[in-house]
């Protein structure tokens, strides 16, 4: 079995894989019940990547981890990279684009990953990574607005189904929840000009709200994360 873990800005989610199957999934919020999930299971082959923690730091606080596969720019994956900073690449971005690839080989696709940020990440139909875009996430843009001014009150409203607010609460809301939906709607739209059979595939844990207000063709898969972690982990021992 394989057991490929992704340390996210919120949560820490883990995958196991028998060779390519999804066999589990499970999500944590602190190490230690990670580690406690680890001793309790066998798992031959380990792959990690992480925009939360530094690798070594997980190597000294999770000595299981000492002969995972730790991603970086430098492992080979099945993606060629055109991405001018490779070194400053989320590790996780990198993961979905695989994952993506692997679910959809041979198409173009779009990546949108909804968390802490908004990524967008961009594959060609010759498995060429090319880059992406990233912007805040529905929380980020709600805390900014009451960070920066006197008077506009910090909400949580992760929904929304009005469009004009006829409260400052129902404003902030339409504001940010639909600002979103046509700023995915335009990537999209931009993409599909010279992609006419791209795949856009969204993920993370906003996809929820947004699935069903999106008039584009999307598929949503939650763990792609791990499912590329996982391919990239097969890939460097075949």
């Amino acid at each position: 079995m394989n057991l490929v873990i992704d340390f996210g800005n919120t949560n820490i989610k883990c995958g196991v894989f028998d060779t390519n199957m999804l066999i589990e999934s499970k999500s944590f919020q602190t190490i230690d019940e990670l580690k406690v999930f680890i001793k309790n299971g066998s798992f031959q082959k380990l792959a990690v990547c992480s925009v939360s923690h530094s690798y070594e730091s997980l190597k000294q606080e999770v000595p299981d981890l000492k002969n995972a596969l730790f991603l970086t720019h430098h492992n080979p994956t099945p993606l060629s990279m055109s991405y001018e900073t490779p070194e400053t690449l989320g590790m996780d971005r990198l993961a979905a684009a695989v994952g993506a690839s692997t679910i959809f080989p041979d198409v173009p696709l779009m990546v949108i990953d909804i968390g802490t940020c908004i990524t967008y990440d961009f594959i060609n139909g010759e498995s060429e990574y090319l880059g992406g875009m990233i912007s805040p996430g529905v929380e980020l843009r709600y805390k900014s607005m009451n960070d920066y001014t006197q008077n506009l009150p910090l909400i949580n409203d992760l929904d929304t189904n009005q469009f004009i607010g006829r409260t400052t609460r129902e404003s902030l809301a339409s504001g940010v929840i639909n600002g979103i939906v046509g700023e995915i709607e335009s990537h999209i739209s931009q993409l599909l000009l010279k992609n006419a059979d791209l795949k856009v595939i969204m993920t993370g844990g906003g996809s929820k709200i947004f699935e069903s207000k999106i008039k584009s063709d999307i598929f949503v898969a939650l763990e792609i994360v791990l499912v590329g972690l996982n391919r990239v982990l097969e890939y460097n021992v075949e």
